[in-house]
């Protein structure tokens, strides 16, 4: 209370000493002294002043008592800091209680955040809407208490808006990917100070927005197929026979208006009235057009098949052209499933840094897809395999640095592998472990001592008193080069002899490490800001020689991502949630729980 005691005595210093022109003196029949007419007008002058303070003054004041009752947390703490380095004084109204310009853009703001994912509801924005047009129908008339209760809810709703814009709904815990480097302090009070006191609420909050093309484009993507849910979203295809170019099937006109709705037929297309290759014109009449007992069914033509290979494509299913069971039970999902979806990618883009890096790479689990970026454009592209879906070996969703990269490296087989995979098979052959190129040692370390292959030690691998490695070469588990970035899971991204696993369209074998498609292409990637490593030298390395560990000039961020929506050229893409996490961040976003502004004062002549 010092501290605004000191302010409030210097306002009053500054108030009077301010001029101001006098009013006209009264007609009397008795003329006062000219002294005590010059002393009333000073103190009226001083008086007009001091009430025309009074609403700031005790708007200041109430605003300061409510502060004592904030809790802690980001969000208060922004509001809290703000006010004191702003003496307290309203944010959002003017020192008459007057409602100001910008109140308008923050509640158009709030109205609209389901256009990003999130929940309108979560900042209150119902209520202090009915509260602000109330008070805009009675300017000025808000009592002191009001004005701070309110002011100080918008500034509530601002900085929760803005956090969660920033970083998403979902607070800290086991859904959220643990990132190489925590994220970057926001100064939540300075973006309220640029939507106030600069008065660009909606410049404030765009600057807290990923910054990322995936995410903006996931947002168009949003409205459009909420769109497609208000138009009443997509017809279900019976069950049925496959369904393939040159059938003729009652389904098909169905099929068409499905695919119509997604956007992966064209309107012309849909008609089924095109010639393909020559062929006659397909009939898309139904029984009840083509007359009383006519079995005759629609045909699929050529352009239907064209646009169900579009739509495999966009949800990673084999493209064929063919509507089979797994096609079927994806064109079948609802809309508004596909919604939700959206939604929950959106989030999953809150979470990751506004800044990637200048070079990274970035791995998509459910779509078993490598890219590496380049100033921000895609460089490079390859397919994938992931951890299984079951067993402990899902691929984890973090991200690291990488640092070095290992030619022609050991596999250092984990003790689990070893007791439960090898040994067993050692036990039946004695010459599995020279087959296979393995070799038993006490530790790994890459000039560790080969011990014995005895029935003594291989008891002693089953117990984990001694590990299992194989030597580098073509037919390693690892491949050819594997791509370190230290990390608690002990995950990385390496070759892999097992060539034929890239062509399948489901990627989901390996032990929770990333096997990439094309090493050699990622390792001159990795290696492309070191002059002296030229794809002669990397193909050498990798085929040549003995083990060899490159050290980076620079590390590379890798981030081992989770997208089951994203928007690429093709348009909008979805695919299966690999590892069932689609719905537990669903759970959480609906388990979050916002206050809203219904406990506003009621009391006072001004209480709306």
């Amino acid at each position: 209370m010092i501290t605004f005691n000191r302010w409030l005595l210097a306002g009053f210093f500054v108030l009077a000493a301010t001029g101001c022109s006098s009013t006209p003196e009264p007609t009397t029949t008795t003329a006062a002294p000219a002294t005590n007419s010059a002393s009333r007008d000073n103190s009226d002058d001083t008086n007009r002043q001091r009430e025309r303070a009074t609403p700031a003054i005790a708007q200041a004041r109430a605003i300061a008592n409510t502060l004592d009752d904030l809790s802690d947390d980001t969000v208060d703490s922004a509001v809290a800091g703000y006010y004191k380095s702003h003496n307290n004084e309203a944010a959002w109204f003017d020192d008459q209680g007057r409602a100001r310009a910008e109140i308008k853009t923050l509640l158009d703001a709030l109205s609209r955040a389901d256009r990003q994912g999130l929940v309108t509801a979560d900042y209150g924005y119902e209520a202090l809407a009915q509260r602000i047009e109330r008070a805009d129908a009675r300017p000025g008339a808000l009592d002191a208490d009001t004005v701070a209760a309110l002011d100080i809810r918008l500034s509530q709703a601002f900085v929760r808006y803005a956090v969660d814009l920033h970083q998403g709904r979902i607070g800290e815990g086991d859904l959220r990917p643990r990132w190489y480097e925590d994220l970057p302090a926001v100064d939540y009070a300075g973006a309220l100070e640029r939507a106030t006191r600069d008065g660009d609420v909606d410049a404030a909050l765009t600057e807290l927005r990923p910054p990322h093309d995936g995410y903006t484009r996931l947002v168009k993507a949003l409205a459009d197929y909420r769109a497609i849910v208000d138009a009443g979203g997509w017809p279900d295809v019976p069950d049925g026979p496959l369904l393939e170019t040159g059938v003729r099937d009652s389904r098909v006109p169905t099929l068409r208006k499905r695919l119509q709705a997604s956007g992966d037929l064209t309107p012309d297309a849909a008609t089924g009235d095109n010639i393909d290759d020559g062929v006659a014109a397909l009939e898309t009449m139904d029984e009840s057009e083509a007359g009383a007992g006519d079995t005759r069914s629609p045909r699929y033509d050529a352009s239907l098949a064209r646009a169900v290979e579009h739509f495999q494509r966009r949800h990673g299913l084999k493209v064929d052209g063919k509507v089979g069971p797994g096609t079927l039970a994806a064109l079948n999902v609802p809309a508004e499933q596909r919604v939700r979806q959206i939604e929950i990618n959106l989030e999953r883009w809150r979470w990751l840094p506004a800044d990637l890096g200048e070079r990274y790479v970035m791995v998509n689990i459910p779509e078993y897809r490598l890219r590496a970026y380049s100033d921000g454009q895609p460089a490079l592209e390859m397919r994938v395999v992931v951890g299984e879906s079951y067993k402990d070996r899902a691929t984890p969703v973090f991200s690291d640095a990488m640092e070095y990269l290992v030619f022609r490296p050991y596999w250092n087989v984990p003790p689990g592998i070893a007791a439960d995979e090898i040994v067993p098979k050692v036990r039946k052959d004695s010459g599995y472990l020279d087959k296979k190129r393995y070799e038993i040692v006490a530790q790994f370390t890459p000039d560790a001592e080969v011990l014995p292959n005895t029935p003594a030690n291989i008891d002693k691998v089953e117990a984990g008193d001694l590990y299992v490695r194989q030597r580098g070469g073509s037919s390693n588990a690892l491949g050819l080069v594997k791509f370190m970035f230290p990390n608690e899971y002990a995950v990385y991204l390496h070759d892999s002899p097992a060539e034929q696993l890239f062509t399948r369209t489901e990627r989901d074998f390996s032990h929770g490490c990333v096997r990439v498609q094309y090493p050699d292409q990622l390792a001159e990637f990795v290696l492309a800001e070191q002059p002296d490593w030229d794809a002669a030298r990397i193909d050498k390395a990798l085929h040549e020689g003995e083990r060899q560990r490159v050290q980076l000039d620079e590390s590379i961020p890798v981030y081992l991502a989770y997208w089951t929506a994203f928007v690429d050229d093709a348009g909008v893409n979805f695919r299966a949630d690999l590892y069932d996490n689609d719905p537990r961040v669903e759970a959480a976003m609906r388990q979050v729980q916002r206050a809203t502004p219904n406990d506003a004062p009621a009391a006072g002549a001004g209480s709306i």
